[in-house]
């Protein structure tokens, strides 16, 4: 990782400042920046990141170099507000699409030429429109298809279907047009009737599916009218077609034949007879077939199920490695498996291998014929080891009816899968899927953990999927309500606002009221007198603290800057004013923009200064990491990794050499641990390490 993106991942944003500012005198790495102002936005630094765009910008506009227009373009999706960067895009634009006529009044449409507005959506809905071009093809209503063959700045010209060379004014183009693909099935018929009779007559099916998704009188349904776009100029009549499309609708899934339209499947009047074909055919797929199957059951409802068993025998002569796909299709056969006849069948398709039976599962549509299938695969002779390999693979709805399973039929197995998965904290969503079985199984739950249980949960939700936050954010605020009540009421502030940040960028945990919880715990601390005060540890005030070295240091450059830097970039002010007009003059713009980027530098240095004060020596002690601490890590699992870290304070960071400031992600982490503690250390949480010792450092006594 470069200096730039250390600095902006470790928070210090002075050192990012200086290096970007040294960067611009020689070669410019445009990825880089693109990088560090992504760290930027996500730290919530959005004027900082602005700032040094419009520097940027400011700088190196008058390159025009291929590098540059592609930091602007990738620029335009990080940033809302940048008027630097409209003008830019303005620039190029208007250069790249120079004989574009139409391009004034996009720019005026998406707001990219509105002053001071937000950049970021202008760009998106410029982009929508820009797909309005020449050779562009677009539907109407009343006209149907057709493609742009002129454009101007307030008109365009259409060759439609059914209207040639239409002339149109552009904002009515807009409004009542949509633009479709060149790929389109209706633009096929147009241009390429050949191979749109290829389709229609080779693959009816593929036709009739796309069909269904192009610009119809009524969506979703196939009527008759509809044909006549298609099949006007076509030697297949409508007719022929409509016959041709309503047969195939009845052996195509998601399909009906209603007599005037096609939206579903046809009526049944011969169910068994077209089950069975479905059934007989040779090269179609058992996952089709079984597709079609259910199709043809959802159109009839149950008139027929309890016949269908009849066909099971054809399902046994089918040869195809789709073992998956022939259990769900016997089991559908068999009134979802209570017919007699499936106790006998089901085994034959059962697989004796985790990799293979992970496959079949993944071929089972039905989420119940699926849970059937692991409850016989856990209850047959299949070795041991291959249970244990199938059961870490499962996603967790079936991973929790597995093991709900072998709660009753294997409980050693269940509890030596549990430990495994509980010793391996780094792959979170099955540890966490653990911890969930375990808190709502009260004769299984491990006493071990004892109150730790919700602090695993908080620790560790925020790394997990959407879907593993939702299960134990309704466990923690439903059944375990209480336990997260007294837990959040017996952690530090700074702990509590940690968990609130962490998780108010996920959508899951505002969504499932985890937020509301953690903001209602820090508003009643902010709004009770009653009860017992908790006293603050002194770096939890709004003090900042670092050596009495680094101080004087940091006076000494606000110092220099006031009397040196400040008044060389006034010299420089002047000396660039003298060159010409300053409406032209791009070096008496980054003159300007270089003085004020000093002048807020002075600005915030003075006034962190007041804020700063020494390391109160009296309160650090090495029971406690806190600013002042050196930290000794070892990785988890026995590994001999060792890792020495400093917490310091922001004028004493140095993240190269080991010196992190307590303010920053990491330093955060380790505030307020005691020996023994596990910590996962932020951009890193496939290793778990244990904090070892703590001494004080040297730089207390400076």
């Amino acid at each position: 990782m470069s200096k730039i993106l250390n600095a902006a991942s470790a928070g210090d944003y002075d050192t990012l400042t200086d290096l970007l500012l040294e960067t611009l005198d020689g070669d410019v790495s445009y990825d880089e920046m693109i990088d560090a102002f992504s760290i930027l936005q996500n730290n919530g630094e959005h004027e900082l990141a602005t700032e040094l765009l419009d520097l940027i910008i400011t700088e190196k506009e008058s390159g025009a170099e291929d590098a540059f227009s592609a930091f602007l373009l990738k620029a335009a999706v990080l940033f809302r507000r940048s008027e630097p960067l409209r003008k830019a895009l303005l620039e190029m634009l208007r250069d790249d699409y120079l004989m574009f006529q139409p391009l004034e009044l996009f720019l005026k449409l998406s707001g990219l030429k509105k002053e001071n507005g937000d950049v970021q959506s202008s760009w998106r809905a410029f982009n929508l429109l820009m797909k309005y071009n020449k050779d562009g093809y677009l539907y109407h209503s009343t006209f149907g298809i057709g493609q742009i063959t002129r454009m101007s700045r307030t008109h365009a010209t259409i060759d439609f279907q059914k209207a040639s060379n239409h002339d149109m004014k552009l904002n009515v183009v807009l409004e009542f047009t949509r633009p479709i693909a060149s790929s389109s099935l209706a633009v096929l018929s147009w241009r390429n009737m050949e191979e749109f009779s290829s389709l229609f007559n080779e693959s009816p099916s593929e036709f009739l599916r796309r069909l269904a998704d192009e610009p119809l009188e009524n969506p979703g349904e196939i009527c008759i009218r509809d044909l006549h776009t298609f099949f006007s100029n076509s030697a297949i009549t409508v007719g022929e077609a409509w016959k041709t499309l309503k047969k195939t609708s009845a052996s195509t899934d998601g399909f009906l034949d209603l007599g005037d339209r096609i939206v579903l499947l046809d009526e049944n009047v011969e169910f068994l007879e077209r089950a069975g074909k479905i059934i007989s055919r040779k090269k179609e797929p058992v996952r089709e077939k079984v597709k079609q199957i259910k199709a043809l059951l959802k159109s009839c409802g149950d008139a027929f199920s309890g016949r269908l068993t009849g066909l099971l025998e054809k399902v046994g002569s089918i040869s195809t490695p789709e073992t998956g796909s022939l259990f769900e299709l016997c089991w559908i056969l068999s009134e979802r498996g209570t017919a007699e006849t499936f106790s006998g069948m089901k085994y034959d398709f059962l697989e004796n291998t985790s990799a293979r039976a992970e496959r079949a599962l993944g071929e089972i549509q039905s989420p119940a014929c699926r849970k059937e299938y692991l409850d016989l695969f856990f209850s047959a002779r299949t070795e041991r080891s291959e249970k244990v390999n199938l059961l870490s693979g499962l996603r967790r709805p079936l991973w929790e009816h597995a093991a709900a399973f072998l709660e009753e039929s294997d409980p050693e197995l269940l509890t030596e899968c549990i430990g495994d998965y509980l010793s391996k904290p780094a792959e979170t969503d099955r540890f966490l899927w653990t911890l969930t079985f375990l808190a709502t199984r009260g004769d299984r739950r491990d006493e071990s953990l004892g109150e730790n249980q919700t602090a695993l949960f908080l620790d560790y939700l925020v790394f997990s999927s959407a879907d593993t936050q939702k299960r134990v954010i309704r466990l923690l605020t439903g059944p375990l309500k209480s336990e997260l009540d007294s837990y959040l009421s017996s952690i530090d502030s700074r702990k509590l606002g940690n968990y609130l940040d962490s998780f108010i960028t996920s959508a899951t945990a505002q969504n499932e009221g985890l937020c509301l919880f953690l903001g209602r715990e820090i508003s009643r601390r902010k709004s009770s007198s009653i009860g017992k005060a908790v006293k603050k540890r002194f770096w939890e005030s709004d003090t900042l603290f670092s050596s009495l070295n680094a101080i004087e240091q940091r006076e000494a450059d606000c110092l220099r800057l006031k009397q040196i830097e400040i008044p060389a970039a006034a010299e420089a002010i002047g000396e660039a004013a003298s060159h010409g007009d300053l409406s032209e003059n791009a070096e008496y713009a980054a003159a300007i923009e270089k003085r004020d980027l000093l002048l807020d530098k002075q600005n915030r240095w003075m006034k962190e200064l007041q804020m700063y004060r020494e390391y109160p020596t009296d309160e650090i002690t090495t029971d406690t990491v806190s600013p002042g601490i050196q930290i000794q890590l070892q990785e988890s699992g026995g590994a001999e990794t060792v890792q020495t870290v400093c917490v310091v304070g922001p004028l004493d960071a140095d993240p190269e050499n080991g010196r992190i400031n307590y303010m920053a992600p990491l330093g955060n982490a380790l505030l307020g641990k005691t020996i023994g503690d596990m910590v996962v250390l932020p951009g890193d949480d496939s290793r778990e390490w244990r904090i070892v010792s703590l001494e004080k450092l040297d730089l207390l006594n400076q």
